[in-house]
């Protein structure tokens, strides 16, 4: 009778097993700042985007109801006050009380906490507040023919992070009520998403 030949068990061994989770955290490491910067670009770009809406849906209040509606940065953060914070509401005159803005269309409080999207409101196109919170509150009425109210003197509102690695956004409000969201580190003449 012959003696079993003993086979190879298949798998891992646990030297190998121990490279292999070496290497996952050298290359996880490595990606960790990558992974960061986009996180915080993100949420940037995030915050822009919800005030861009809101902004919309204030001028498209205001050719509904063919009255003036007020888009509001109010300057906190899920109601507690922090300075460049991007919660917004967006308020309404009723046909009875045509100066007084007290019909709620729709408020945003900033959904994560941690979010480190700031805003600054400029009166001037092209130029950068000097710190998160420059401006605000900001007010922003649209007319009943989705123009900007004479009485709205800001034109640009600045999204920075509290690093320097975030990308700069800004949205900028034309006196027709036009406006658009871009990027101020590039030029109109040479790049789409450039602002002047």
């Amino acid at each position: 009778m012959k003696p079993k030949a003993h086979r190879s068990a298949d798998g891992f061994t646990l030297i190998e097993l121990m490279v292999g989770i070496a290497l996952l955290g050298i290359l996880l490491m490595l990606a960790y700042p990558s992974y960061t910067s986009f996180i915080r670009n993100a949420q940037v770009r995030g915050a822009a985007e919800s005030v861009l809406n809101g902004l919309q849906l204030a001028r498209a209040e205001a050719i509904r109801r063919n009255g003036n509606v007020q888009f509001t940065l109010t300057n906190t953060l899920k109601g507690a006050a922090l300075a460049g914070s991007t919660d917004w509401n967006v308020y309404a005159a009723l046909p009875a009380t045509p100066t007084v803005f007290d019909d709620l269309v729709q408020e945003r409080l900033a959904g994560d906490a941690s979010s480190n999207a700031r805003a600054q409101v400029s009166t001037t196109v092209g130029t950068k507040a000097a710190d998160p919170g420059a401006g605000m509150p900001a007010t922003i009425t649209f007319t009943g023919l989705g123009r900007l109210s004479a009485a709205t003197t800001a034109r640009q509102i600045d999204f920075t992070g509290a690093t320097t690695d975030v990308r700069r956004l800004a949205i900028v409000l034309a006196p027709g009520g036009d406006m658009r969201l871009c990027d101020p580190g590039h030029s109109l003449a040479t790049n789409p998403q450039g602002c002047s």
